[in-house]
C-alpha cells in the first residue's frame, strides 16, 4: 500500500505542524504503517522527506471505526515547518493491502447521510501507487485528516540552554611519562617523594589553581623503573606546567633508573583552551522572529601568564557562524576539574533566546547542529627562571618557545659580511618577535646544524622601536583583529665574511588571545 495526499498550506508566513488525524477503516493485524511529509514537484508528491515528519505506528496501535469518528493520531517527533503557500503531500507506505482510509469521492454519498460530495475540498489531490514514486492520480477523490499546527505565545522570550559535554581522555605517546633516578640533577622531577613528567600535548591545564589529572592506562602490579603503576594511575594536582607536559608528584615510590615508561596505553584527563570561537548552530528565524545568542565561559591562566583560572566569565552576545575573539584565554574544562572548580557544573553555557510576533510562526533550533569550534595559539614566553629544562634559543637546534619559523640554510654565490632583514608584523604589547641568525665562516668546517643562533641586536628585537597595533574592543558583536602591519628592520654587520647563512623568527608572548604575526619575510646578504 502506498497512497499521499497533497495539500495546500494558507497559513500566510508558514506554520509549525504538530500531528496528523487518519481515518482507517481497516488495518493488518501485524504490519506496522509509516507516514511522512514530502516537498512537492509541480504539485506532485516528490521523493523529499520534510525532517522529523517520518512517524511508524504498529498495527495495534492503529483505530479503525465503522463511521469514520475514530481518529488515529501520528504525533511528530519535532513540529515540522510548512512554508506559506507551499503545497505539500503526505504519504502512507504499509507492507500490507488491509489498510483502508476514510476518503471522499466526488459525486457519492457522504456516510450516514444523504448529501452528495458535489465538490472537492481545497485540499489538493490523491494519488496512489505501489511506491510513492510513480503514483497514478485519483482526481475524484480526497482523504479525511486533519493536520494539527503549533500556536505559540507572541512576544515571549523563550530561551535554549546548552551546556559543554564531557571532555574525553586522550590517548597519550608510547611512554609519555619521564622518570629521573639521579637526585640534584638540576630537573624538576626525580627526587623522593618521584616527582615524575607528563609529556601530553596540547593539554589545555594551567596549574595555578590548581588543575587536576586523571591518568590511567598502566599495568596495576607492574613496576615502571621501580615506580608502580596503580601509584601513577589515579588523580594527581600538576606542576611545572608547559603547552606539552607537566608533572606530578608521588606518594610514594622512587624511580631506580631513568627513562621514559607507561608504554602505549597510558590516557589522562584534558581541559580545552581557546581564544576563539566559531558557534554552529543551525537556526531557522522567520521574518517576524527574534533570535539572540549568549555565552558564558570560564577564564584561564595562559602559559607564562598571570590571569586566574576557574573564574566565570560575564554573559556576553556572540554570532553564530562566525568567528569570536576572546581578549583573554578561555577553557572548557575536564571532568575532574569541574568537579573540583564548579561543584560538577559546566564551564561553558551556550543560550539561544527566540521569540516571535506571530501565532503560527517561531525560530527554531536544530539541536543535531550545534557545534562549537574552539580555536587556541600557541603561544609561550618560556625562561630560565620559569620553565624546567629550559633550552635556549641560541642552540643549534632546539630551543623552549614553542611558536618559531626557521629558514634552511641559504648558500650564498659571493662572501658577505653583513645581513639586513625586513618583515611586516602584527604585534602588541603582550607579544614580542624576535630574530636570530647563524652563519658560516669560510673557515668554518662545522656542520651547519651545529653552528649556534645568535640574536640580532643581542636581545632578538628590530632596530628600532617597535610601534604595537592597537587592541581590539570587546563588544557583542566583536571584530576581527587589527590588520594593521608595520614593517621592522634587523640588521647585523661586521660578522667577518660567510658563505651561507639561516634566520630564525621566536614568537613568544603571555596572551595567546594577541598572537603576533608576520606577513612578509626578506632577508638580504650584504659585503660592506
Amino acid at each position: 500500500m502506498a497512497i499521499a495526499q497533497t495539500f495546500v498550506n494558507n497559513a500566510g508566513e508558514g506554520c509549525f505542524v504538530t500531528s496528523l488525524d487518519l481515518y482507517f477503516s481497516s488495518k493488518d493485524s501485524v504490519q506496522p504503517i509509516n507516514v511522512a511529509l514530502l516537498t512537492t514537484d509541480k504539485d506532485r508528491p516528490s521523493s523529499k522527506i520534510l525532517p522529523f515528519s517520518i512517524v511508524t505506528k504498529s498495527a495495534s496501535d492503529v483505530n479503525t471505526s465503522t463511521d469514520g469518528s475514530t481518529a488515529t493520531t501520528f504525533t511528530f517527533p519535532s513540529p515540522v515547518f510548512l512554508r506559506g503557500g507551499a503545497t505539500y503531500a503526505i504519504a502512507l507506505t504499509a507492507n500490507s493491502t488491509d489498510y483502508a482510509l476514510y476518503m471522499s469521492e466526488l459525486g457519492q454519498t457522504i456516510l450516514g447521510g444523504t448529501r452528495r460530495v458535489s465538490e472537492q475540498p481545497a485540499v489538493g489531490s490523491l494519488y496512489r501507487s505501489q511506491n510513492v514514486g510513480g503514483q497514478n492520480e485519483m482526481p475524484l477523490n480526497d482523504i479525511k485528516f486533519n493536520l494539527k499546527r503549533a500556536s505559540f505565545t507572541t512576544n515571549t522570550t523563550g530561551t535554549a540552554t546548552f551546556n559543554n559535554s564531557a571532555l574525553p581522555t586522550e590517548t597519550l605517546g608510547n611512554n609519555p611519562i619521564e622518570v629521573n633516578a639521579t637526585a640534584g640533577s638540576g630537573t624538576a622531577f626525580g627526587d623522593n617523594p618521584a616527582i615524575i613528567k607528563v609529556n601530553h600535548p596540547n593539554h589545555g591545564m594551567s596549574g595555578d589553581k590548581p588543575d587536576k589529572v586523571t591518568i590511567a592506562g598502566l599495568t596495576d602490579g607492574t613496576e615502571y623503573n621501580g615506580i608502580t603503576g596503580s601509584n601513577i594511575n589515579g588523580t594527581h594536582d600538576i606542576g611545572n606546567v608547559t603547552l606539552d607536559s607537566y608533572t606530578i608528584t608521588l606518594a610514594s615510590d622512587a624511580a631506580t633508573s631513568t627513562g621514559s615508561i607507561g608504554g602505549s596505553a597510558v590516557t589522562a584527563t584534558k581541559n580545552i583552551a581557546f581564544e576563539i570561537l566559531q558557534p554552529q548552530i543551525g537556526v531557522m528565524n522567520p521574518e517576524d522572529g527574534t533570535v539572540t545568542h549568549k555565552i558564558t565561559t570560564t577564564s584561564k591562566r595562559s602559559i607564562h601568564g598571570a590571569e586566574t583560572s576557574y573564574t566565570a566569565q560575564s554573559e556576553q552576545e556572540i554570532v553564530p557562524n562566525d568567528n569570536f575573539y576572546f581578549t583573554t584565554q578561555q577553557q572548557v574544562a575536564s571532568s575532574i576539574n569541574e568537579t573540583t572548580h564548579f561543584s560538577g557544573n559546566k564551564s561553558l553555557t551556550y543560550k539561544v533566546e527566540l521569540a516571535s510576533a506571530n501565532e503560527h510562526i517561531s525560530p527554531a533550533i536544530d539541536t543535531s547542529r550545534t557545534n562549537l569550534i574552539a580555536i587556541t595559539n600557541r603561544l609561550d614566553e618560556p625562561s630560565s627562571s620559569n620553565t624546567t629544562g629550559f633550552e635556549a634559543e641560541t642552540e643549534p637546534t632546539g630551543g623552549s618557545a614553542s611558536t618559531k619559523y626557521l629558514t634552511k640554510e641559504i648558500l650564498l654565490d659571493n662572501p658577505a659580511t653583513a645581513l639586513e632583514v625586513r618583515i611586516s608584523a602584527n604585534n602588541f604589547p603582550t607579544s614580542a618577535i624576535k630574530l636570530l641568525y647563524k652563519i658560516r665562516l669560510v673557515d668554518d668546517s662545522r656542520p651547519f646544524d651545529e653552528i649556534p643562533y645568535e640574536f640580532f641586536n643581542t636581545t632578538g628585537l628590530a632596530d628600532d622601536t617597535i610601534v604595537f597595533s592597537e587592541t581590539r574592543s570587546q563588544t557583542p558583536y566583536n571584530a576581527d583583529y587589527n590588520t594593521s602591519y608595520n614593517e621592522q628592520k634587523f640588521t647585523a654587520s661586521g660578522l667577518g665574511e660567510f658563505t651561507s647563512f639561516a634566520i630564525k623568527i621566536v614568537m613568544t608572548g603571555t596572551n595567546p588571545a594577541y598572537p603576533p604575526r608576520i606577513t612578509d619575510l626578506r632577508a638580504i646578504a650584504l659585503a660592506t
